[in-house]
């Protein structure tokens, strides 16, 4: 009986997901001023390549990173149907408390933090890879104090 209980919740039916729609990719750039372009996009938290055994199951009961991710994942998705400025401002505050917390390497001359979308969408063994949203800047200090 308990295994009855306990297997769905260990392997949900893919009848779960209605549809499997365009998978979002957050990347990351960062400017001088609220004007410029960035040079280089970074990816937000890219998946590693390999996670060991133990890690794997310490990450199955606790993984707020993962959380957090799953969260922006899924803001971006709202993204893609439609413009939301709640959703852009909880991404992009997100993305400054990463930096600022040193997740990312931000060089001294850079104030300012832009992110963009970009979808993946398979159709017919075809990859597409198209850019969808790119974000106003956010300030990652006061431009004023000279940090």
């Amino acid at each position: 009986m308990f295994l009855k209980l306990f297997l769905p919740i260990l392997f949900p039916s893919w009848r779960f997901f209605s549809s499997i729609g365009p998978s979002p990719r957050i990347e990351v750039g960062f400017v001088a001023d609220r004007n410029s372009e960035p040079h280089m996009w970074l990816p937000f938290r890219p998946l590693p390549k390999r996670i060991n055994f133990t890690l794997g199951l310490q990450q199955l009961f606790h993984n707020p990173l993962w959380n957090e991710r799953l969260y922006i994942n899924t803001c971006a998705e709202h993204l893609f149907e439609g413009y939301s400025e709640f959703r852009e401002r909880e991404i992009g505050q997100r993305l400054v408390a990463a930096a600022l917390n040193q997740e990312m390497v931000v060089g001294s001359e850079f104030y300012y933090l832009v992110f963009r979308i970009r979808a993946l969408e398979s159709e017919a063994g075809q990859v597409r890879d198209e850019v969808v949203f790119v974000s106003r800047p956010f300030a990652l200090r006061n431009v004023g104090d000279g940090q």
